[in-house]
């Protein structure tokens, strides 16, 4: 960042220091304001004043910021509203938006700036707030900003929008808006096939529109089209019965012409709680999808190229009905691809030793519930590395605690200092997992317990911190969305629950003053109340060999 900002940021230390110095509540401050939520007047206490006036300041102060700080903070700022004042929060949401026209559009092709991604936060905060209004039943207030909006939101937003109207049986407007993206290479196949599902047997006209519509929009991208949940092939198996047989075979036959058209050497797994299936091409791929299908239509064409094709035809033996086989009941499929030369062997190997890892996790759980001491003793032989998700002992060991809190406290806290003694042994993608530690022991009425937690938490995100500066390949996600600032979070927040001198001597003491603003923050949401589900944010560490993120509420 440019040295104005850090030297902002520094001067919002202060201010924010001298408010908290002027401000922090006392035991014998007994006065309250009061203010209006909706037709009913709510009181305040005296934390919630001093989370207010923190919010307010930093509210004023963000027009010191670079954009994307400044539309971040305000963000944030916005959800600490949440539960004091949600007209607040309504209004900072419109201004967050209003803050992100000024944010210099990302370079295209780098991957740390995927839209959606924390790289993108001009767009990320633009999906996020126009989402919510959405989901609040103002679609009326989203249509006038979407052309303010980068275009990959746009169609994000369009798409959600065609949901909404959906559920809310307005099918035409539904209808309307999905007709803006026919040219997308966006196309949201799965709205689409919930559209035509809602539209009426007297209504095979605007079927037939939709299922053009999808199929056109297939053919002009087909190119950079890819596998997924809600691709044209999962469309196909969904619609197909709702349109003239003819239009079916013609999307089939399109799609694994195309198919055949862009073979590579890569391989394909695709695997759920049903099992798993690996296929030597993406044409492969399509006749296990789409085979099924065909046989209802045409059963002598779907032979002649079950014959072609013998190791689709195998996998066919196994799962009849291809991919809707692997789904089962609304199970969900993950699809994983590989370069040619590579075996897909190892990481099929690791998914499912990763399964067998989460299962033994949940009998261990499910015997918390009767021995809770057995399941204890279980969970400390699982091993500290090895799941995808985190640690598998710190994980187990932090659910056992909270599900033994208190039924049975000297399980509960056994479990806390077994994960307290692990803090040295995570690795920085592990780290995470021990965010609950405070929370965890102050539910056992163990205030030490949860100091001596705070303070293990405070040194593993400066390791965090580390990691994300790391010389040689640092983390070039935005930093208001690093591991460490996130960690740093929940430090200042679980410090407010012991003591109001803790936060503030956290944040006077961290490394980074932009770091420092955004937790500030934090602790003026904590005042306030503004915590809790009322919001979330994607974590993301982007490095040379790819990108690792996953949300959090706050």
């Amino acid at each position: 960042m440019h040295s104005p900002i850090l030297r902002y940021c520094a001067a919002l230390a202060l201010l924010s220091a001298h408010v908290c110095c002027q401000d922090a509540p006392a035991k014998n401050h007994s006065a309250t304001t009061s203010f209006t939520r909706g037709s009913k007047e709510a009181k305040l206490s005296p934390d919630q004043e001093h989370g207010l006036r923190l919010l307010r300041a930093a509210e004023a102060e963000a027009a010191g910021l670079e954009p994307d700080m400044r539309a971040f903070v305000i963000w944030r700022v916005a959800h600490a509203y949440t539960r004091v004042d949600p007209r607040k929060t309504d209004k900072l949401s419109v201004d967050a938006f209003a803050a992100t026209q000024a944010i210099h559009d990302p370079p295209e092709g780098d991957y740390c700036v995927a839209v959606g991604s924390a790289g993108d936060i001009k767009s990320w905060i633009q999906q996020q707030v126009l989402y919510e209004m959405v989901h609040k039943d103002k679609p009326d207030e989203v249509e006038p900003l979407l052309p303010q909006a980068t275009a990959p939101v746009r169609d994000q937003i369009t798409s959600e929008l065609v949901r909404y109207y959906e559920s809310k049986k307005d099918l035409s407007r539904a209808e309307a808006l999905l007709s803006q993206l026919a040219d997308s290479d966006r196309y949201p196949f799965g709205p689409a096939a919930d559209l035509i599902s809602a539209l009426g047997p007297e209504q095979s006209g605007e079927r037939t529109a939709v299922f053009n519509q999808a199929l056109s929009n297939y053919e002009q991208h087909a190119k950079q089209s890819s596998f997924g949940g809600d691709d044209i092939g999962t469309f196909i198996e969904r619609t197909w019965k709702s349109v003239h047989p003819s239009l079916a075979l013609e999307a089939i036959g399109k799609v694994l012409e195309a198919a055949k058209d862009q073979q590579s050497e890569s391989r394909y797994s695709m695997s759920s709680a049903k099992g798993s299936v690996v296929l030597n091409s993406g044409y492969d791929l399509r006749l296990f999808q789409l085979l099924p299908v065909l046989q209802e239509l045409d059963k002598d064409k779907a032979e002649a190229l079950l014959r072609e094709r013998s190791e689709v035809a195998e996998q066919l033996k196994t799962y009849p009905n291809g991919m809707q086989s692997l789904r089962g009941d609304n199970a969900s499929v993950s699809f994983g691809v590989t370069d040619g030369g590579h075996s897909l062997a190892g990481p099929v190997a690791q998914q499912q030793v990763e399964a067998q890892l989460q299962d033994r996790i949940k009998e261990i759980l499910k015997k918390a519930d009767t021995d809770p001491a057995v399941a204890l003793a279980s969970a400390l032989g699982l091993p500290v590395h090895g799941g995808f998700q985190g640690s598998p002992r710190a994980n187990a060991l932090l659910q056992i605690a909270e599900k033994t809190t208190k039924k049975k406290p000297s399980v509960s806290k056994s479990a806390l200092d077994e994960v307290s003694g692990l803090q040295d042994q995570l690795t920085p993608k592990e780290i995470p997992d021990v965010g609950k530690l405070p929370e965890l022991y102050l539910a056992l009425g163990d205030t030490e317990g949860a100091k001596k937690a705070l303070k293990i938490l405070i040194s593993a995100a400066g390791k965090l911190y580390e990691h994300d500066q790391d010389a040689d390949d640092p983390n070039r996600s935005f930093k208001g969305a690093w591991p460490s600032t996130d960690l740093w979070r929940k430090c200042v927040q679980e410090a407010a629950k012991i003591s109001p001198i803790l936060p503030e001597e956290i944040i006077a003491e961290l490394p980074d003053p932009e770091i420092a603003a955004f937790e500030k923050v934090a602790y003026g949401a904590a005042l306030a109340g503004g915590t809790g589900m009322d919001a979330t944010i994607l974590i993301a560490d982007c490095r040379k060999n790819g990108v690792a993120s996953y949300r959090v509420s706050f």
